[in-house]
């Protein structure tokens, strides 16, 4: 596993509540888990929009 390196965020009222919210469920063990979670979600999101643009750029070059 790759060294962690250590942040300091500041978050909003509300994004605190979400996540003490999420870690209260049980599911995540930790904010630091519920952040990392939300980080992968992003990553994948970016992921797909860069797929869809090439796929809509090779589509405008075959036409």
């Amino acid at each position: 596993m790759p060294a962690k390196v250590v942040r300091t965020v500041s978050l909003t009222p509300e994004l605190t509540a979400l996540i003490d919210a999420k870690v209260a469920t049980g599911l995540y063990g930790s904010a630091s888990e519920v952040v990392r979670a939300g980080l992968r979600l992003l990553f994948e999101q970016d992921r797909r929009d860069k797929q869809a643009a090439e796929m809509a750029e090779g589509q405008r070059n075959a036409q």
